[in-house]
């Protein structure tokens, strides 16, 4: 009798001990590998996605199929902030996404979210993959690991930039009394209303009809999302004009990246490598061949290169984001500016 309450309790243990082994993603169960989740909110065309994929089969043959990975666009498993949450949780293992979002929960990413930091994609290059970069990375993920999230990169030299149809916009003093649709983000409300516009913050989904009866003059996002939405089709004027980022970071959950041994951390950290370089592809290629199609549509298209009174415009913006934290915040950003 004794023999057989031991043979029972032993029989549940080892239920319990498969039932947590088959919850954990990346863990094999009798040969069987449950895929990890990567979730993100936008297109299965738009870089995060292709970055996303570029990742899950690096890590896949370079764990030789032990890790899986299974991507979610179009936000299946929930918006932007949802999926952080979720990572924080536990519940998902990895999200591509803003800059934006992120900075409100990992300080540092705040400073690629400052208006004009950027002059171009190659100066984005130049920062992100040199010494500014390296810090930034650094900084983010020490951040990150103290609310749950573990930064593997970032990546994707894309600007949000201004479309509209009353003027060609060659100087800073063309903004002034344009009534531009902005997303509902402090910083580039705060941005375009120191260039002398109306920020009106709208729902997407109304922004072609308002576009199209002048409820607004013009609006700012990525080239390749204003070429998408055939905004061309009521707006005249493009203005290449790194106003702020666009660009996107690679997270992951801290308790997975916890429940891997050291060999497979360091397989997603060589593997998320690729997520980058295919965000930096992806991203510059999508942007320059939106330009295109747009201006074939007769898009009238300028270029501003010269970033001068636009930093000095929002020199407020930095002062305020900045007073609170390190001086280090402050070097870095000034190193980033000098950097030509």
């Amino acid at each position: 009798m004794k023999q057989r309450g031991v043979w029972f309790v032993g029989a549940i243990g080892l239920v319990m001990a498969l039932v947590v082994a088959a919850s954990i993603p990346g863990l094999a169960q009798a040969g069987e590998v449950k895929p990890f989740r990567y979730g993100h909110a936008n297109a299965v065309t738009y870089p995060y996605h292709l970055a996303g994929l570029a990742f899950a089969k690096d890590l896949d043959e370079r764990t030789k199929g032990a890790l899986k990975v299974n991507v979610f666009p179009l936000g299946q498993l929930g918006g932007e902030r949802d999926i952080t949450e979720g990572l924080q949780l536990g519940t998902i293992d990895f999200q591509a996404t803003s800059l934006g979002v992120t900075g409100t929960f990992v300080k540092p990413v705040n400073v690629l979210n400052l208006p004009f930091i950027f002059k171009g994609p190659a100066h984005w290059m130049k920062v992100m993959h040199g010494p500014p970069g390296d810090w930034i990375m650094k900084e983010s993920v020490r951040e990150g690991e103290k609310v749950g999230l573990k930064v593997l990169g970032i990546g994707g030299p894309m600007f949000r930039v201004p479309m509209n149809n009353v003027r060609p916009i060659t100087k800073i003093d063309d903004f002034k009394g344009l009534k531009i649709r902005t997303m509902e983000v402090p910083i580039h409300k705060e941005t375009y209303k120191a260039m002398g516009a109306s920020p009106v913050p709208l729902p997407f989904g109304e922004l072609y009809t308002a576009l199209q009866t002048g409820v607004v003059d013009g609006n700012e996002n990525g080239p390749a999302t204003l070429e998408a939405m055939k905004f061309y089709e009521v707006q005249k004027y493009v203005t290449y004009l790194p106003v702020v980022s666009n660009g996107g970071i690679f997270l992951m959950s801290l308790k997975t990246w916890q429940r891997l041994s050291s060999e497979h951390q360091q397989a997603v950290a060589e593997s998320a490598k690729a997520w980058v370089k295919s965000m930096d592809d992806e991203g510059l290629k999508q942007d320059n061949e939106a330009l295109k199609k747009m201006e074939a549509k007769g898009t009238k298209i300028n270029t501003i290169t010269d970033m001068t009174a636009y930093v000095n415009a929002t020199k407020h913006i930095y002062d305020q984001m900045l007073k609170d934290y390190p001086k280090e915040y402050r070097e870095t950003v000034d190193k980033i500016l000098k950097l030509e």
